[in-house]
C-alpha cells in the first residue's frame, strides 16, 4: 500500500476529499475526467450522507419529519419549491393532528418548519431568540458566497445589522421612482410594437426588472428592455442561472474543490468577477462624485438612485458603509429586488389573464385614476395611493404565489416551546411562507384566486391578528427593506399594461390547467407566453 492510500485511509473523510482534490485528481487524465467527476460526486455524496443521517437527531425526533429521500427525490427531478410544498408540505401541514410544526433536511442539516401564523410571528418579531445563521466560513469560495453570502442586511445579525440599517432605511424611504419606472413601461410597450400578439411575459418582466434595479438600484443601465441579447443581460442571466444550480448547492465542496471539472462553472465565476468589478467601478465613481460635490439635481428627490442616497447618508450621520459592504448590499438588492418583482408580476398577468371579470375591474380602476385618453400616462405616487383593488390583486397574487417560498435559516438561541412542542437551542430554523398562505386551517379554498379576499371585510384582515398570516416579504424588524419598492413597481407597470392592453392565455399554453413553475428558494413561472390586445 502506499503511503498515500495509507494517508488517505487514516483521514477523517472531508480530509480525504481534500487529499483527493489535491493529489489525485490532478494525476487523473483527460480521459478520466468522466470518473474524476463521478468520484467527486460520490464522495461529497458520502460525506453529505454521513453528517446529516437520513433521520433527524434524537433530540428533534419527537417532532414529525418528512423523507430525506423524498428531498434527495425532489432534487434529482428539479422538482420545483412550489411544488414540492404543494405535493408534500401543505397534506402535512393540513392534516388533523399538525400543529404546523415539521422537520424537513436541508443543505445545512435537519430544519424545523414553522408554518402557523401564531410561531410565525414570535419568530419574526424576537431577533436576539431567532438570529439569521451564519453562512459565510461554511460556503467560502462559492458562487453563492461571492453574490450573495458577505456582510448585507438578510446575512447578518445583532449590531452589525442595525447598523446597516440605519444607513440603508433613510434611502429607501427617500427612493420611490415612480416616474422611472413608469418610463421603462413606455420602453416595455415600444418594444412590444410590430413583435405579433404572443409575448413571453417571463423575459418581458425579467429584463424589464433588470433595468428598473439597475438605474433605480446604482444608476447602471442594463438597456434589456430593447436588447435581450446584449451582454450584461446574457451575464447576469447566467449568474442568476449559476446561483440556482441545486448541484452546486447541495454540494458546495464541488465548487470550491472540483470547480475545474466543469467549464461551464468555471465561466460562470468569470463572469460573476467582471459583474463584481462593474460595481466597484460604480461605487468608485459614485464616491468620487460625492467628493467632488457632483450631484444629479435634474432628478426629483424620489428618483434618485439608491446608492447615492445611501453614501449621503453617512454625510447626515446615519453612518457609513464600507465599499465591500455597499457592494454587498448591492448584490443582495439585485437578488431580493428583481426576480421577486419579475416572478410576482409575471404571476399576476397569468392570473388576470386566467380571470377576466378580474381583470376588467381592475383595468376600469386603473381608468378612473388615470383617465381614459388614448395614450400612456404615467402614474404618481399619489395615484399609486390610490389603487385599492390592483393593491388586492397584488396581494392575493403574493399570497398564492409568492416569489420565495420560506425564510432564510435560523438558529434558536436558548430551549423554548412552539405550539406547545419543545425546541432545543441550536436547531435550525425557517419559515414555511408557503405553506402557511395555503393552509386550509387559515384560508378558504387557499388555491383559489380570489382578491375580495384583501377587501376591507376579507378574511385577510387576520394578518392582522393574533399571527401573521400574510407573509410574502417577511415581517417584524428585518421585513424585506424593499417591500414598498417592489409594491410600487407592481403597481405602476399592472396600472399601465391594464390601459394599455386586454389580455389572455393562449388555447395552447402549456400554463392553462395550471401554472408551471420553476427555482430553487425563488420561484417564478417557465416561458409563460401571454396573448395581448392593444386597447389604443
Amino acid at each position: 500500500m502506499s503511503l498515500l492510500e495509507n494517508s488517505f485511509l487514516k483521514l477523517p473523510l472531508q480530509n480525504a476529499i481534500q487529499l483527493y482534490g489535491d493529489e489525485v485528481v490532478p494525476r487523473l487524465t483527460k480521459r478520466n475526467k468522466v470518473i474524476a467527476i463521478g468520484t467527486a460526486v460520490a464522495l461529497s455524496i458520502i460525506y453529505f450522507l454521513r453528517d446529516r443521517v437520513t433521520k433527524p437527531p434524537r433530540k428533534l425526533r419527537h417532532i414529525p419529519y418528512l423523507s430525506y429521500f423524498g428531498v434527495l427525490r425532489s432534487m434529482y427531478y428539479k422538482e420545483s419549491v412550489r411544488d414540492r410544498s404543494a405535493r408534500v408540505h401543505i397534506p402535512e401541514i393540513n392534516s388533523e393532528n399538525s400543529n404546523g410544526l415539521f422537520l424537513e433536511v436541508a443543505r445545512n442539516g435537519w430544519v424545523l418548519h414553522v408554518a402557523n401564523p401564531e410561531d410565525a410571528k414570535r419568530v419574526f418579531l424576537k431577533l436576539e431568540l431567532f438570529p439569521k445563521i451564519d453562512l459565510s466560513a461554511e460556503r467560502s469560495g462559492t458562487l453563492n458566497s461571492k453574490f450573495t453570502i458577505g456582510p448585507n442586511l438578510p446575512m447578518i445579525n445583532g449590531a452589525h445589522w442595525k447598523a446597516q440599517r440605519k444607513v440603508a432605511n433613510p434611502a429607501f424611504r427617500r427612493s420611490m421612482p415612480v416616474k422611472l419606472f413608469g418610463q421603462l413601461t413606455q420602453e416595455m410597450f415600444k418594444s412590444m410594437e410590430n413583435k405579433g400578439e404572443v409575448y413571453n411575459v417571463s423575459d418581458l418582466m425579467e429584463r424589464w426588472t433588470l433595468d428598473a434595479i439597475g438605474i433605480a438600484g446604482f444608476g447602471f443601465d442594463f438597456k434589456s428592455i430593447h436588447n435581450k441579447d446584449s451582454e450584461w443581460v446574457h451575464r447576469y442571466a447566467r449568474i442568476n442561472e449559476g446561483l440556482r444550480d441545486p448541484i452546486f448547492f447541495l454540494f458546495p465542496y464541488l465548487d470550491t474543490n472540483f470547480r475545474w471539472l466543469f467549464p461551464h462553472r468555471v465561466e460562470t465565476h468569470k463572469q460573476t468577477d467582471i459583474f463584481l468589478e462593474m460595481l466597484d467601478e460604480v461605487i468608485k465613481s459614485k464616491k468620487l462624485d460625492l467628493e467632488n460635490g457632483v450631484k444629479n439635481n435634474a432628478l426629483e428627490e424620489n428618483e434618485r438612485d439608491l446608492l447615492s442616497l445611501m453614501l449621503e447618508s453617512g454625510e447626515e450621520g446615519n453612518g457609513i458603509l464600507s465599499n465591500k459592504e455597499l457592494k454587498s448590499n448591492l448584490c443582495a438588492f439585485f437578488l431580493a429586488g428583481h426576480d421577486t418583482t419579475a416572478n410576482a408580476l409575471s404571476y399576476a398577468i397569468h392570473y388576470l389573464a386566467e380571470n377576466q371579470g378580474i381583470q376588467e375591474k381592475a383595468r376600469q380602476e386603473a381608468i378612473s385614476i388615470l383617465g381614459d385618453e388614448p395614450c400612456d400616462i404615467l402614474p404618481t405616487i399619489e395615484d399609486t395611493k390610490k389603487m385599492t383593488y390592483i393593491n388586492q390583486i397584488m396581494k392575493e397574487t403574493l399570497r398564492i404565489n409568492g416569489p420565495v417560498a420560506r425564510t432564510l435559516p435560523r438558529v434558536v438561541q436558548e430551549d423554548i416551546f412552539l405550539s406547545g412542542t419543545f425546541v432545543p437551542k441550536g436547531t435550525l430554523l425557517v419559515v414555511n411562507m408557503f405553506g402557511i398562505q395555503h393552509s386550509n386551517k387559515i384560508w378558504s379554498d387557499p388555491d383559489v384566486f380570489n382578491p375580495d379576499r384583501f377587501s376591507e371585510n376579507g378574511e385577510g384582515i387576520r394578518e392582522t391578528g393574533e399571527g401573521m398570516a400574510w407573509v410574502p416579504f417577511g415581517n417584524g424588524a428585518r421585513q424585506c427593506i424593499g417591500m414598498n419598492f417592489s409594491l410600487n413597481e407592481q403597481r405602476v407597470l399592472l396600472s399601465m399594461l391594464l390601459r394599455k392592453y386586454r389580455w389572455s392565455t393562449p388555447k395552447d399554453s402549456p400554463h392553462k390547467n395550471g401554472i408551471i413553475s420553476a427555482g430553487l428558494n425563488v420561484q417564478g413561472p417557465v416561458d409563460l407566453d401571454i396573448a395581448f390586445q392593444k386597447l389604443y
